[in-house]
């Protein structure tokens, strides 16, 4: 009896040992939102670039500022659950430049062309325009065979907001509209992040900090003292924080002494959320990872979106005029004020309706090249890279029909400007071996995209993940609750053969 019961324990011990390694499996995995997809991720690459960029080449390597440029190196999906993951590898600059995406759930919805008339005004607005987004898209022509269904657009720079709390500070934000309902979709202004990466904190930092460690010491006052006078008589010496000009008017002085000496003991560590910040607005300077400051109250898990539900709750917001609140920042997210009808406090209105996830990491230095004339091949290395920016939304926000599971999911994403309405040539999919596309496709501005036919271009500039069946994900219990059921059904079956 003593030796079956060892075999039963046996056999339960490798059962859970195969139930663990196949929760274990990337495949199956549940994506960290940090802007990276890592193996461990279980992401399946859709694309990898093959045009040089022609938007600039992100070179810094900081998480944030990564230089100017604007990339997609590599796309990358999967489904899991109850939600799609999506990161787009590459650098988006942050000039508030745009990664347009659409995504294509349902073959029978949808449109193929975008008319700005028939499509939900108000997405993105404050870009440009009480129209916006897709108004200023007008007449982009996707590729046979894709009809967009839904429209997502990020973007990340430093925002300023007026008023009493007027300050810039480092934003990522995501709108969101459904292109099903022609001008009845619902459009959502869904929320920002204020560091990278998804991490739940803000940036706070000193223009005295000259060597960008986080800190005001005196490390610092030797760094001033040792570049005293400068520029002096050389026009060719670069001034900047790195050497001690603190307040950025090109001279090493007194006055920025005197800012060292008001700004010493700082420290990024224990900084508090009501500090004045200081945003990294310079590349090739600032480092981000030491501007990471002090975390946001309880309620956010890394990838959440910060909106006005948060502000109003957790954040501690006690009004539309963004009194009490936790951190400054979070008085972006509110609705415009009673008092404030011109909105003069630059609030947004940020609710995330649709339970969005994203995160930035824009270090990417790696990819395709910003150099080239026609046929402008890729002369980088995008197959390396694999960090950008990462999404994650719910399959009920992506489907027109709740009651018409998918099968599967196109995605079309490309770097357009600021104002959505100069589509450069860095596209998911096969990619298009061409210069910017412009305005109409021929690098030409027009004020929108009227002429811009996707499908003229061989191949096809949108990528496609498979759905798995809702049975099969369902069938797929948690790693504990597979383990316990499995001990628990073999120490019944242990009693059971006690009995005898």
């Amino acid at each position: 009896m003593i030796m079956k019961s060892c075999k039963w324990l046996v056999g339960i011990a490798v059962a859970t040992a195969m139930t663990l390694t196949v929760q274990s499996n990337p495949a199956s995995a549940v994506p960290t939102i940090d802007g990276d997809a890592s193996v461990a991720d279980g992401y399946t690459l859709l694309s990898t670039q093959n045009t040089n960029t022609h938007f600039g080449n992100a070179d810094s390597g900081d998480p944030i500022n990564a230089g100017g440029g604007s990339e997609i190196d590599q796309l990358f999906a999967k489904v899991e659950g109850d939600r799609l993951y999506v990161v787009v590898a590459g650098n988006l600059e942050t000039n508030f430049n745009k990664l347009d995406v659409y995504i294509d759930s349902d073959p029978n919805a949808g449109v193929n062309q975008l008319v700005g008339a028939n499509l939900p005004a108000g997405v993105d607005s404050f870009c440009c325009g009480s129209d916006a987004a897709l108004q200023n898209s007008n007449g982009l022509t996707f590729d046979a065979g894709f009809t967009a269904d839904y429209f997502l657009t990020f973007t990340h720079g430093f925002e300023n907001l007026g008023g009493p709390n007027a300050r810039t500070f480092y934003a990522a934000t995501a709108h969101y509209a459904d292109l099903t309902d022609t001008t009845n979709g619902a459009v959502h202004s869904l929320g920002m992040q204020l560091a990278h990466r998804g991490q739940q904190n803000v940036l706070r930092g000193r223009a005295s900090d000259y060597d960008v460690d986080g800190d005001v010491d005196s490390a610092d006052l030797s760094i001033w003292e040792a570049n005293y006078g400068l520029p002096g008589a050389d026009p060719n010496v670069v001034v900047n924080r790195l050497i001690g000009d603190g307040d950025g008017n090109g001279i090493v002085e007194g006055l920025d002494l005197l800012r060292w000496q008001q700004e010493f003991g700082f420290e990024v560590s224990t900084a508090s959320l009501t500090e004045f910040p200081f945003a990294p607005q310079s590349p090739g300077i600032d480092n981000s990872d030491a501007l990471v400051g002090p975390a946001l109250p309880a309620g956010l898990s890394q990838g959440d979106l910060i909106d006005q539900n948060y502000a109003l709750g957790a954040g501690g917001c006690t009004d539309d005029e963004g009194a009490n609140c936790a951190a400054p920042e979070l008085e972006f997210t509110l609705p415009i004020a009673a008092s404030d009808p011109t909105n003069t406090r630059s609030h947004r209105d940020m609710n995330n309706a649709v339970n969005l996830q994203m995160a930035y990491d824009n270090s990417n230095t790696a990819g395709v090249d910003g150099s080239g004339s026609f046929p402008f091949d890729n002369t980088g290395d995008p197959g390396n890279v694999t960090t950008g920016i990462e999404f994650s939304i719910p399959l009920d926000q992506i489907s027109p029909d709740p009651n018409n599971p998918l099968s599967s999911i196109s995605i079309t994403a490309f770097v357009n400007n600021g104002d959505h309405n100069f589509a450069s040539n860095q596209w998911g999919g096969t990619g298009i071996l061409l210069g910017n596309l412009g305005g109409d496709g021929s690098g030409a501005f027009t004020g929108d995209l009227t002429g811009l036919d996707i499908g003229l271009i061989p191949g096809d500039q949108f990528v496609t993940i498979a759905v798995p069946p809702i049975s099969a994900a369902a069938a797929v219990p948690e790693p504990t609750a597979v383990v316990l059921l499995a001990m628990g059904a073999g120490f019944g079956a242990l009693n059971r053969r006690r009995r005898f």
